[in-house]
């Protein structure tokens, strides 16, 4: 049996930091999974995760920097965007938990892997 893809879009100042540490910590998690690094994730257009979804990826999360992003603006237009593509999966009938918007920081080792176990619980049935 194949594993389901999971990707991962990571911001280079706060949630990089944080899959960095569970690298360097030696804690393991599966490697159906793929971080990018991005400068914020809020880069990224609403067909991005529409495109990701038909070819082939089965999870996305998008760990971002929260109200700590230091671009002005950038993470309400990204939830905003978000919400947007909420309701593009839902008209293609792609279950919402498909995608997850969160935040993590530098430290957030524990945090880090819960969000990809529960993304791969959420994944299992597709």
């Amino acid at each position: 049996m194949t594993q389901k893809k999971i990707l991962i879009i990571t911001t280079n100042h706060s949630s990089y930091p944080g899959a960095d540490a569970v690298g360097q910590a030696r804690l393991g998690y599966s490697a159906n999974t793929y971080v990018i690094r991005v400068p914020d994730p809020v880069m990224f257009p609403e067909d991005f995760y529409m495109r990701a979804f038909d070819k082939g990826i089965a999870g996305i999360i998008i760990m971002s920097s929260g109200s700590d992003c230091p671009y002005e603006g950038a993470y309400e237009r990204l939830s905003k965007r978000i919400a947007r593509v909420y309701e593009q999966m839902r008209a293609k009938g792609i279950a919402a938990n498909r995608l997850k918007l969160t935040t993590i920081c530098t430290v957030c080792r524990a945090a880090f892997l819960k969000e990809i176990s529960e993304m791969e619980k959420a994944v299992a049935a597709v």
